[in-house]
């Protein structure tokens, strides 16, 4: 069942303020999977730098084969108000893109297994980081598109873990959590794959120097066959080729048969 996890780590880089993923980690994680005997692994990091959590995540990467039966990487720190990564707590900025190819050997070496959580604001964008023609980083994530506080954060995840920790899922844990009219949503690999092919659509049909481009690339194999070149025909073979490159990307997100 999609959303089954069995190993939680709270990566925070918090400096001079609350330290909420400590204080979820101890006060709910820690001690509810203790308490109820859970077949279930939990670690708590901090980090102050982007090279830190670099080797942290790499460190996963190695040791993912050997974490069954799902992984839930949780990520405590600020979100940059640009929309372009997150912060760490010496300042420093760690890029979506950054994350996401840390995130995809986790991914692929658990079948699709691997889900981010993000205390973060802004979080929601880390979508913006994902090639649509590599395999997805990510079985699916939660986060909150806007800025959000300590308060609230401390509230909802607890909440969250609470829920995870008694089923085991962390999509049923959110369908609980959805109940609360909370700020932080779950969005799937196959939601970023359609919202990332979407960007690329938009961005390919919209775009004129493109279009002609590609009109006089489909005017000269026209007239090499022989046949009259006409606007229709642009629009077919310019539908037709975006219809192969989704089905090229869709491929990439694709993880059935995995084991």
């Amino acid at each position: 069942m999609v959303g089954q996890v069995k190993h939680i780590i709270i990566i925070e880089s918090l400096a001079n303020e609350r330290l909420t993923g400590k204080e979820i980690y101890d006060d709910c994680v820690r001690r509810r999977i203790d308490l109820y005997d859970k077949p279930m692994t939990h670690n708590y990091y901090s980090v102050s730098t982007k090279e830190e959590l670099t080797e942290l995540l790499k460190y996963y990467q190695i040791n993912a084969t050997y974490m069954t039966g799902g992984i839930l990487i949780h990520l405590e720190m600020h979100g940059s108000n640009k929309l372009d990564g997150l912060i760490l707590s010496n300042g420093t900025l760690i890029e979506w893109s950054e994350l996401i190819e840390l995130f995809r050997p986790i991914n692929l070496i658990t079948c699709n297994k691997l889900f981010v959580t993000m205390a973060t604001c802004y979080g929601r964008h880390l979508y913006k980081g994902v090639d649509p023609t590599q395999k997805s980083p990510y079985s699916g994530y939660i986060s909150a598109s806007i800025a959000v506080n300590p308060i609230e954060i401390v509230e909802k995840y607890s909440f969250l873990f609470e829920k995870l920790i008694e089923y085991g899922n962390l999509v049923a844990a959110y369908l609980e959590m959805e109940k609360t009219e909370s700020n932080f949503y779950y969005k799937d690999s196959e939601a970023t794959f359609k919202e990332a092919y979407q960007s690329f659509y938009d961005n390919q049909a919209n775009n004129s120097e493109f279009r002609a481009k590609f009109n006089l690339e489909t005017k000269k194999q026209a007239e090499q066959l022989g046949r009259p070149f006409n606007e229709e025909m642009a629009d077919y073979f310019f539908e037709k080729s975006l219809k192969e490159i989704y089905a090229k990307q869709k491929e990439a997100f694709d993880f059935s048969g995995c084991e």
